[in-house]
């Protein structure tokens, strides 16, 4: 039985921060992938707030059925899968089923499957195009710039630092006076 003050855990699937205030002037923020325990009364408030519906349903992941049922939340399978869950999906699931993740995922894990095909680097192709057509994000340039990217990184470290080929006199830049140094006496009235 759920009650005001009943703990219920939420998780951030954005890849980046949420936040959101509510009418008492409380806000609350959420890291990437950070979990928190929430009242259920927040929740409720959170679901009438501007933004709140779209928050709960893309952006976080309420972890207890009970509060989902509660709040009218009717949710698909995918809408709790995590980031092992995902990047399992890129790398190994099927592409029927990574079509079912594109249709029926929150805008949340869409987000996490773009991080993770352009870091892992997935293999199949139809699923990077499945990918960039659900986006908009061009999955196979954005591989390719993190190579370039990556390449031009590591080039710059193996440089040796430069060394001159001609060796220049260094003259002496400290100052010097011209004049001789003033002398100054201290008269008392």
């Amino acid at each position: 039985m759920l009650t005001d003050d009943t703990l219920v855990k939420v998780r951030n699937r954005a890849t980046g921060s949420v936040g959101y205030t509510l009418d008492n002037n409380f806000h609350r923020s959420f890291e990437f992938m950070e979990t928190k325990m929430i009242p259920f009364k927040e929740l409720k408030e959170l679901q009438y707030a501007p933004g709140g519906d779209y928050a709960l349903n893309h952006l976080l992941v309420i972890e207890n059925e009970e509060a989902l049922k509660y709040l009218n939340m009717e949710v698909e399978p995918e809408y709790f899968y995590s980031e092992d869950n995902i990047r399992d999906l890129l790398l190994t699931g099927s592409v029927d089923a990574f079509a079912d993740f594109l249709d029926f995922a929150p805008e949340g894990a869409i987000d996490i499957a773009k991080t993770i095909a352009i870091k892992e680097e997935i293999p199949d192709v139809r699923k990077r195009d499945m990918l960039s057509e659900k986006t908009g994000l061009n999955i196979n340039n954005a591989i390719m710039v993190n190579k370039v990217m990556n390449e031009d990184s590591e080039t710059a470290e193996e440089e040796a630092p430069k060394q001159r080929r001609v060796q220049v006199e260094k003259k002496d830049t400290t100052a010097t006076r011209r004049t001789e140094t003033p002398t100054y006496k201290v008269v008392s009235k």
